[in-house]
């Protein structure tokens, strides 16, 4: 039975990668971005990619944004958009950074930098997923170490307060006194977003949904039919931000 199943999932990715190569996308990734698109609408004016390499997901939101959008990928590896379809270069910058060493300042900054105007994004997408180990409860936790973090930068650090146990005033004296603290993140009112989930144990699943309940008027997991049968890869699928 393993081994009917592992064939049954090797062909659905043979399949996407075959389509993927065909349309002139870089990874057969672009089709769960399209599903959801399809489904939800998710994206939505100017667009933040967290994880974008090797680009397919810039590739979908390329297409998906309005022309006077703008799209900015973020991931460690180097990114090239020479020659890629689907692009138009002078609406997209890729930055190579780590995502647990960037905050909502640089962000902005990175936007004004590309010569394009506003503070936010209509649109916060994560692809980021962690280097797997073969540990579901490792893999399953820095997964969600990663997925944390994207909401972190789109919604701002006090959505996390969500998951703390301790009382307002020890909270008040464990943080500094920075900007970073009132930052309600890059994400605007009315915008979406989009995290990637490896599920195992530990409950990561509904300590994201906990996270961004309260500020969205929409909240589903969904899992696209690209994904590889063997994954335990599901997207939350967070829609219309309400004005805090």
């Amino acid at each position: 039975v393993r081994a009917s199943l592992a064939m049954a999932s090797r062909k659905v990715a043979d399949f996407y990668a075959r389509r993927a190569k065909e349309l002139g996308y870089v990874a057969r990734s672009a089709f769960k971005l399209l599903e959801m698109h399809e489904k939800f609408r998710v994206v939505k004016g100017s667009v933040l990619d967290l994880g974008s390499h090797p680009g397919a997901w810039l590739q979908v939101a390329s297409r998906a944004m309005p022309p006077d959008a703008f799209a900015l990928g973020v991931d460690l590896q180097e990114t090239s958009l020479e020659g890629m379809r689907h692009v138009d270069a002078t609406r997209v910058r890729v930055v190579r950074r780590d995502v647990f060493e960037l905050d909502e300042h640089e962000i902005r900054a990175m936007r004004r930098d590309a010569g394009r105007p506003g503070d936010v994004f209509g649109t916060v997408l994560s692809d980021l997923a962690p280097r797997t180990t073969g540990s579901r409860v490792t893999d399953a936790a820095r997964s969600y170490a990663l997925a944390e973090r994207a909401a972190r930068l789109a919604l701002g650090k006090k959505a996390l307060d969500v998951l703390s146990d301790v009382s307002e005033d020890e909270v008040s004296a464990a943080e500094d006194d920075s900007e970073e603290d009132d930052s309600s993140g890059v994400l605007r009112v009315g915008g979406n977003l989009v995290v990637k989930l490896l599920e195992g144990p530990g409950g990561g699943r509904d300590d994201l949904s906990a996270v961004c309940k309260p500020h969205f008027e929409s909240l589903r997991w969904f899992r696209p039919k690209a994904t590889r049968g063997e994954s335990t890869e599901v997207f939350l699928v967070a829609r219309g931000r309400r004005q805090s």
